[in-house]
């Protein structure tokens, strides 16, 4: 035991990294180091976008409203059919609310969302959700009686959206590496419509969300303080309550003051302008490499879709630094590809080092 303690100590000292790789190291620790005084800066500026996206003014963060009107209070109940489209996967769900308060039985499907599709033609998309959607419930009702008419569709489109009514989705752009022709600027809900009726799938979009009010509302649901719903996942974003008296842009409408309204914020755009946050050398080749260059910058720094392909660029940048030898001699052709490592290898990293529970292990997770 005495022998084990002195061999994870001496392996967990600074002075056993080589001076070439601790050098690189601690550039890279001052590179993502946002200090006290910048992260205040940055939080006056968010709050000052956030509210001028509540105003008639406009801005990077559009703060979209939802026509959701009120949290649900614990007692709906009912089947529902649930379409969720994401930036990595499609979701197909049926939920059955019960007359227990908060409680809920639910069926789905998960489908991994095909590279191609994501710079292909808008036809091909809504062909292959169709598609995806006819499986799910042909497969539910061989399982029970066929329903009767078209089965009312809840669709979580997690993008940004404008939306004059609960039943549509005015595309504003393509985030999360999308970039299909023919979309944006257009209603989404009559093109899945359209895809399914060419299949003769009896479904109808009833409503369409975007997953970050899905997520405040869907959560609401179990817990009555829910007051926030963000996603922390391929695209990052929020969506909470706000009084009606308190979106400006929405006065010519004249809605009661105290009324609620979920506003999607769509914040993964905040700082397009480059004004505020700061960036390093592997989030400006992220954005020039982009399908849309200058857009989602905030997004682009931290969402689970970029963050593989920053820890990918660090890695290929100390492989070609000659003055670094840790990877002399190794062939790093795959590693070159762009995306080849995902968010999901960082957590695989740090779920071992951590179970190596060396101090030593703790450094290298820091600038993994």
């Amino acid at each position: 035991m005495e022998h084990e303690q002195q061999r994870t100590e001496s392996r967990g000292s600074m002075a056993d990294l080589p001076k070439d790789l601790l050098a690189e190291i601690q550039n890279l620790e001052q590179a993502f180091t946002v200090d006290t005084a910048k992260l205040k800066a940055i939080t006056k500026h968010f709050v000052s976008e956030l509210e001028k996206g509540l105003s008639v003014e406009g801005g990077s963060i559009p703060m979209n409203p939802t026509w959701v009107m009120d949290f649900p209070d614990g007692y709906e109940t009912g089947t529902y059919l649930a379409l969720d489209m994401g930036g990595t996967n499609l979701r197909v769900c049926e939920i059955t609310l019960t007359k227990n308060k908060s409680e809920f039985d639910i069926v789905q499907s998960k489908y991994r969302m095909p590279e191609e599709l994501k710079t292909g033609h808008s036809d091909e998309l809504w062909e292959y959700i169709a598609d995806c959607l006819q499986q799910f419930v042909e497969t539910q009702q061989s399982e029970r009686p066929p329903v009767q008419g078209k089965i009312p569709l809840g669709f979580t489109f997690s993008y940004p959206a404008t939306q004059n009514y609960i039943d549509e989705g005015i595309l504003q752009r393509w985030t999360k590496g999308f970039d299909i022709d023919g979309v944006e600027g257009n209603n989404v809900v009559p093109m899945l419509e359209a895809a399914l009726e060419r299949r003769g799938v009896p479904i109808v979009v009833s409503a369409l969300i975007n997953d970050t009010t899905g997520t405040l509302i869907a959560s609401a649901y179990t817990d009555t303080k829910m007051k926030i719903g963000c996603i922390f996942g391929t695209g990052c974003n929020a969506a909470y309550m706000e009084n009606c008296g308190s979106i400006p842009k929405l006065a010519h409408m004249n809605l009661p003051a105290d009324m609620p309204m979920a506003i999607n914020c769509e914040w993964g755009a905040f700082d397009n302008e480059h004004k505020i946050l700061p960036r390093t050398k592997y989030d400006i080749i992220i954005d020039k490499e982009s399908p849309r260059p200058g857009q989602q910058a905030f997004e682009k720094c931290i969402a689970g879709l970029y963050l593989g392909e920053i820890f990918r660029l660090i890695l290929v940048d100390l492989h070609d630094n000659k003055d670094v030898h840790i990877f002399e001699g190794q062939d790093i052709k795959h590693l070159r590809k762009p995306y080849t490592l995902d968010a999901s290898f960082l957590s695989a990293i740090e779920e071992y080092v951590f179970s190596m529970s060396s101090p030593t292990s703790q450094v290298l997770l820091t600038y993994s």
